[in-house]
């Protein structure tokens, strides 16, 4: 039975980590058409605030939305009874982006620190929100109707 448990395990974690890797493939492309479409509209960043943190959000929404998904499929897919216990592998994946900062000719100010930081944690946040989400509603069991004509 050890071996039963181990395999699922194995399996559970390349399921979070596959999902999370396979999320930056589809991601790419979908925020290049997201950035289209928010110059097409003509979103302008103006000022300090407005270009180091809420352009950080809107860059961030299309991975956000890729990252809902991706933890939606994990509480889904994985073989658990905590499938939100799962749903962290991926989490903690986007949330290791925080480490990869998006300036490197100088310094980066505060603000622009603060941009890092929702450009990455957004994604994460989204991802165990939906992986609760959807671990609530795999637990919810399907109600039949009885009624007799």
């Amino acid at each position: 039975m050890k071996d039963v448990l181990s395999t699922i395990t194995v399996r559970n974690l390349l399921v979070g980590v596959g999902a999370y890797y396979l999320s930056w493939w589809v991601g790419g492309p979908l925020a290049i058409g997201f950035g289209k479409l928010t110059h097409f509209v003509g979103f302008r960043y103006y000022g300090s605030f407005a270009g180091d943190v809420v352009l950080p959000i809107v860059l961030a929404l299309p991975y956000a939305l890729v990252a809902a998904i991706v933890g939606a499929s994990v509480a889904w897919i994985i073989e658990s009874d905590r499938p939100v216990a799962w749903t962290l592998v991926p989490t903690f994946l986007y949330t290791l982006g925080v480490f990869r900062p998006s300036h490197w000719a100088r310094p980066p100010t505060p603000l622009e620190r603060v941009g890092d930081a929702i450009r990455m944690l957004l994604p994460a946040i989204a991802c165990i929100v939906a992986g609760i989400v959807a671990a609530k509603r795999r637990a919810v069991p399907v109600q039949t109707s009885t009624r007799h004509t």
